[in-house]
């Protein structure tokens, strides 16, 4: 028998002569099952194992653990007197155990600092348990921020962790994002895409047969489960309540990945949430037979800076809208900035009405008049039709969600205005 000590100095350079040392010793390798963290790590596990030696009391496993050494499933099995297959029925909560015995072995197994080794069970189970990926377009619109967050909660449930990707809209950063997430063998996707034209590397073979679950968006062309809103059918109802009341000047403001800057001439939408969103105003627009004068459509690049010149070149208009539609909350803000350093009061000098609920947009005085979305619905039900899909009941369906018109104080009703000057006018 020797110690630690002794058998760290046989060993030249800490692990060069290791195989020397071990000679004599490789039948019982396979009995022998060992995390290592570092070179220490294996040099502790193969003295064990050269001297057959186990730790007899809990100090001693706390020794152990102090020493960095990672604590195995047959460390777990020695400590709690059990066979090794007990211990992974147990901690794995399947096959037949009573409770008292499960009980004690966890309990064991917290005392000694036991960690299940999460590459070890996704190699035995064929799951790594995370859902990889939401391809998150843009984190910080209100609308993701919230799925993400109804996603992750919804994944916890059925003890999945979620990775996170930031795409920006860009379908280069969006095929890496896929290519690294599936290397690091997720078990499904969750993606918001960049484009409904582009995305060849989405298909099934590119990703490996994994399931995908889109959302937000469309994709033409391929058989996976899409969760939608119906954005057309709530633009158009926006449009129909500020025509109905008394607006006849009407501005939309629509921000489109890929462009530069501003313009009043419609460009090839990539995304087709966006397209719904303008086709429904101009249905509106349509059904109330306002003349090409009486809108102005301005489809603008995603940032603070195009997005201002864009409200102010609505606003300088010979003749300015009275109402001003926004297709997302960027674009609202940007209008209700520009409005606010011009003295023009919300709901009065002008009205608004935006995609998108948040906190804020209720908090407002007067209120934002949205057209809200089931976020955390949505997002919670793309996790549960991905983790069917993962458990081999993969039905592709189309499923879209409804979206609501929550009206609020920023909309004037510029009849009873009408009204209200029309009597001042008779008694004067």
């Amino acid at each position: 028998m020797f110690s630690l000590l002794d058998f760290c100095e046989k060993c030249e350079n800490g692990l060069a002569n290791l195989d020397t040392i071990m000679a004599g010793n490789e039948n019982n390798l396979q009995l022998f099952e060992v995390t290592v963290s570092s070179r220490i790590d294996l040099l502790v596990a193969s003295w064990r194992l050269a001297t057959k030696q186990q730790p007899n009391s809990k100090d001693e496993w706390h020794g152990l653990m102090a020493s960095n050494r990672s604590v195995t499933i047959n460390d777990v099995a020695s400590a709690a007197g059990v066979s090794r297959a007990t211990v992974s029925r147990a901690l794995a909560g399947y096959g037949r155990i009573n409770a008292e015995t499960v009980a004690h072995i966890r309990k064991v197994a917290q005392e000694i600092g036991y960690k299940p080794n999460a590459i070890a069970a996704a190699m035995r189970s064929g799951k790594t348990k995370t859902i990889g990926l939401v391809v998150i377009s843009d984190f910080t619109n209100a609308f993701f921020d919230r799925a993400t967050k109804a996603i992750i909660d919804q994944a916890k449930s059925f003890g999945y962790q979620v990775l996170i990707s930031h795409t920006d809209e860009n379908i280069t950063v969006e095929r890496q994002a896929v290519k690294t997430l599936l290397g690091n063998q997720v078990d499904g996707l969750i993606v918001v895409p960049s484009s409904a034209v582009v995305h060849d590397h989405l298909a099934p073979k590119q990703v490996g047969g994994k399931p995908v679950v889109v959302i937000d968006r469309r994709l033409d062309g391929v058989r996976y489960t899409t969760i939608t809103t119906g954005d057309l059918v709530a633009a158009e109802e926006a449009t129909v309540y500020a025509i109905e009341s008394g607006h006849r000047q009407l501005g939309f403001l629509i921000a489109v990945p890929g462009i530069k800057g501003f313009t009043d001439e419609r460009p090839l939408i990539p995304i087709s949430s966006v397209q719904e969103r303008a086709d429904g105003f101009a249905s509106g627009v349509a059904d109330a037979k306002l003349r090409a004068s009486q809108v102005a459509w301005v489809y603008c690049e995603d940032t603070e800076t195009a997005a201002h010149s864009a409200v102010e070149s609505l606003l300088d208009a010979k003749v300015p809208p009275t109402i001003i539609f926004t297709s997302n909350n960027d674009m609202l803000l940007a209008v209700l900035k520009v409005a606010g350093t011009r003295g023009m009061r919300i709901g009065q000098d002008l009205s608004v009405i935006s995609f998108d609920d948040s906190p804020w947009a209720a908090a407002m005085v007067p209120g934002i008049t949205v057209i809200g979305r089931p976020v955390e619905e949505l997002g919670r039900l793309a996790v549960d039709e991905l983790v069917e899909a993962i458990e081999g009941k993969n039905n592709p369906k189309k499923i879209v969600l409804d979206a609501e018109l929550i009206k609020r104080g920023s909309v004037a009703n510029l009849n009873k205005i009408s009204t209200a000057k029309s009597s001042s006018s008779k008694r004067a």
